[in-house]
Parts: structure tokens; sequence; C-alpha cells
């Protein structure tokens, strides 16, 4: 039975399985099913590509959020190619190939430029650049939020060039200055487009799809420059102070902003990052201590001392939660963080105060390491507990790790001054009238 085509009381119909995770947004069907209104396997085989490349066409939109999708010409050029690539009679292959002449010829007349290209790319003389996108996609070892990033960064690419034949060294040079002159775009944002575009070349390449093309990537970006410029230094993320850390918790708890009132007590004590602590489950909070897991990289699995001072809090939070996260009742975004929405607040409730663009979250993170270097403790004991990597060979690479008791004697050190918008429940426990 040739593809897509399946008869039924004598005539023949299009059908198309619809993937499974589009199928709600496209009615609940499990497929595509539609009349040739034809009796002929010919007749049938002529129509069926226009059908099935709508199609398609539809199940991409759909895939990528277009509430108003069109009919690809490419789609069809895919579907063709697709049931040319299902023949192998030779002389059958030239008969459907007639055929598709006439239709890209009759689409050409309407459309300068499509029917050529649909003939080109069905028949193999052309190959899109962004076939095999998802494939690439399915290969990588990231994060859903990262994946997403590059499928953008690649999707721009083939808009610009539909084709492998169109890409080269020049072209990609001018591409990339568009980037930066009329989009606008910052130079560290066009390096990471280009990596993208780089490692899905690759993947192309291996696959046999760009050979014998050359790297068309190579140095047609300036690379990150080491020395800082002023602007870069005076731009850089800062510390808060210990007294402004106060400040902002006592803007949280007088907003009545509770989870993000607990989630600042939460990193002022510890030093974890945001993403860290919002996805902190109860089966990693131990009596002593909280087990970082999922971390940035290998050195971000750590186990950090709990803080005298956060003892109380840690342990209420415990009992009151609701669905097995220290910081229960937060939202998730579509990629299961749950950092989102109150880091947000988070920036809202800074600026209020006063802070700008240079102060974030992760700036606490910064106020407790400049904390520990501040009372003498040694580089590889606050970065055991921060989870950075200890670029040394002797304490990186051979050692086991530092005693649990020294990274709790040196996050005792942490000291805020004031009393102002610390979580009630201590109070009375540690400073009692």
């Amino acid at each position: 039975m040739p593809k897509y085509l399946q008869k039924r009381r004598r005539r023949w119909y299009a059908v198309l399985d619809i993937p499974k995770a589009l199928r709600p947004a496209l009615g609940g069907h499990a497929r595509f099913v539609e009349s040739l209104k034809t009796e002929s396997l010919t007749e049938a085989e002529r129509k069926v590509p226009q059908v099935i490349g709508q199609w398609k066409a539809l199940i991409e939109a759909v895939r990528r959020g277009d509430p108003a999708p069109l009919v690809d010409h490419q789609a069809t050029a895919l579907a063709w190619r697709e049931q040319l690539d299902s023949i192998t009679d030779e002389e059958e292959r030239d008969g459907v190939e007639s055929v598709m002449v006439e239709l890209a010829k009759e689409h050409e007349r309407t459309n300068p430029g499509q029917g050529v290209e649909m003939f080109k790319v069905a028949t193999r003389q052309w190959e899109r650049t962004d076939e095999l996108l998802e494939d690439w996609l399915a290969t990588l070892d990231n994060e859903a939020k990262t994946v997403d990033m590059k499928r953008s960064d690649v999707l721009r690419f083939s808009q610009r060039f539909r084709q492998t034949k169109d890409v080269n060294r020049q072209a990609v040079l001018s591409w990339v200055d568009h980037l930066l002159q009329q989009d606008g775009l910052a130079p560290a944002t066009v390096r990471r487009i280009v990596s993208a575009c780089r490692g899905y070349w690759e993947f192309l390449q291996r696959r046999g799809l760009a050979a014998g093309k050359s790297d068309p990537f190579h140095k047609v970006v300036r690379p990150a420059s080491r020395k800082k410029s002023k602007a870069q230094i005076a731009a850089m993320r800062k510390p808060f102070t210990p007294e402004q850390v106060d400040l902002l918790l006592e803007a949280a708890a007088t907003k009545g902003d509770t989870p993000l009132h607990h989630l600042i007590w939460l990193a002022m004590w510890t030093g974890c990052r945001i993403e860290e602590l919002c996805g902190l489950r109860l089966n990693h909070v131990k009596d002593d201590r909280l087990l970082i897991e999922d971390a940035k990289s290998e050195a971000g699995w750590r186990e950090v001392p709990i803080h005298s001072k956060l003892l109380l809090l840690v342990r209420e939070l415990s009992t009151s939660s609701r669905d097995g996260y220290l910081l229960s009742g937060l939202t998730s975004n579509k990629y299961g963080d749950r950092s989102n929405a109150v880091g947000k607040r988070f920036g809202h409730l800074k600026k209020a105060q006063g802070f700008g663009p240079d102060y974030v979250f992760h700036s606490i993170r910064k106020t407790v390491a400049t904390q520990l270097e501040a009372a003498g403790v040694q580089e590889s004991v606050s970065a055991r507990i921060l989870g950075h990597e200890v670029p040394t060979m002797t304490y990186g690479l051979y050692s086991g790790g530092v005693p649990f008791e020294v990274k709790q004697e040196a996050l005792e050190s942490l000291s805020y001054p004031c009393l102002r918008g610390w979580p009630a429940i201590l109070h009375e426990t540690i400073y009692p009238a």
C-alpha cells in the first residue's frame, strides 16, 4: 500500500497519524483522514502529497504555537520527498517525479520561487537547514529551558538560510553583522546563537546534509574580551551588606510575602542559589544539614550545615509543608522551575528599596561569601559550602572534602546586625526579653 494512502470501498483516502502530544490541540483525533475523491491509484498518488503537506504544516504550526498556520510549501516538499524515498521501483519513481514536476510548475506560476524549491527539496537536490533540528535537540543533554533556547537560535538561523546550499562563511558574516547592528543584539547573545548553530551544523555534517562544506561559523564573531571594560565592571553584580539584607527581609515581612520572607532568611544563612532552595525537598532536609542536589555543577552536590539561627524555621517549614518541599506552595513554570515567580517578586522588592540592576537575589550569596572571607575562612572551605569548584590539584582533585564540623563552624561566623523583619518564630527563642 503506498504511503499515506488507504482504500475504503473502492475510493482512496489520505491518512496521517497525529503525534500523541499534539492530539489534544487538534481535536483529540488520533489521525487525519480525508477522501481524495478518486478510485484511481495514479490520481490518488498525484493528490496525496498536497494534502499531507498541509497537515504536516498544521502539525508543525501547533508544535511551535502558531495560532494561525498557513499552508507551508516546504512541508509539502518534505511530504513529496518522503513519498519518493518510499518508492523502490525506478520506473514508478520517474512517474511520480513527473507528476511532481507539473504540480511544482503550477505552484511556481502563482508563487515564484516556491515551486522550484518544492521540487528541489523533494528530490534532495536542496536540503533544508531546519530539517533535522528536532533530531539534533534530542541528542542534547541540556535542561528543557536550554533546549528551547537552542531551538529558537537555530530557527532564527534557518529563517535567514532556508537551504544548506545558501550557507557559507561570507553569508554568515553578513548575518552576524545584521544581528549586531540592525537587530541590536548584544555580542554575548550573538556568540550564544552562533555556538548553537555551529553545534547543529556539525550534526548536519555527520548526517551528510552539509557534506563538503567547511565550518562557515569559524571566527565570525569576536570572542569575549578577557579584560573587562569600565562599564562591565560597573555593571557587575554586587553583594548586599548585612544591613541591606536585613532591610530586604523587613520589606518582605511588611509586604506580607511570607514565602519570599522565608526564602531570603534561608539564603542569608546558607549562601544557596535561589533554584537550590526553591527545589529543596523534605527528604533532603536533615536534622543538621541540607543536602543540595541537581545543582549546576558536580561541585554543587554538597552538604550545607544548618546555621543555629536557621534551625527553628527549617523545623517549622518542614512540619507545615503541604507538598513535600521545604518552601511549600511555590508555583512552577513550564520547565518545572519553582523559583521563577518568587524570584520576580524579589526583583520588584529590591527595586522598591532603591537597588538597581547590579543587585539581584544572587547578591545574597555574595554577601555570604564576603562574610566568610572577612572571617578568615579558607577558600577551599567556603567553596565546599557554596558549591564552587576547588581550583587546586591537591584540594580539588585529591581531597575527599572538608569535615562537616569545619563547614559548620565557618557558617556560624555569619552575622546580621538587626532584628527588623526576622521571622516571628525566632524572636522569643533567640532573643528572649
